[in-house]
């Protein structure tokens, strides 16, 4: 009986090991328009990973302009159905801005964080959201200079 219950155990342990959310990796970021005249969608960019979205993830964004300016964000990553290309998601940059942003944020979105003036963006990608940012690792890393 007792060996039973062990096999039933690890067997029930295998199948479950595979039922976890499958790593995403970031292959890369570039600034795309997507606005048609309102002004409302002209700062945007398109984050493109190695597979396509079909979980959800929560992810972290730095951008550093070349003139000294951070700004930083974060978001959900939800699988799209009617996405023209699965691998990739574009991201208004203005839906990053929440209470903790500074004030006038949008003007500064506008003014400093657009294409060919980005240093440097860093982005995180995490399984679910984080209790605590500056402790948790995330499943993907990345870099990217000269934006």
């Amino acid at each position: 009986m007792r060996t039973m219950l062990s096999v039933v155990v690890l067997a029930l342990m295998i199948a479950l090991s595979g039922c976890g959310q499958e790593k995403i990796h970031v292959t890369s970021v570039k600034f795309v328009n997507i606005d048609r005249g309102s002004g409302l969608f002209d700062r945007a960019i398109q984050i493109c990973f190695d597979k396509p979205v079909e979980s959800k993830y929560w992810h972290h964004i730095v951008f550093m302009s070349k003139d000294g300016v951070k700004f930083e964000g974060e978001g959900w990553i939800r699988p799209l159905v009617t996405a023209k290309n699965p691998k990739c998601q574009d991201k208004v940059i203005y839906m990053y801005i929440d209470k903790n942003s500074p004030v006038d944020s949008r003007t500064l979105v506008h003014d400093h964080i657009k294409q060919g003036n980005i240093a440097q963006l860093l982005i995180q990608i995490y399984p679910d959201r984080p209790d605590d940012p500056k402790r948790a690792v995330p499943m993907d890393e990345k870099l990217f200079t000269n934006l």
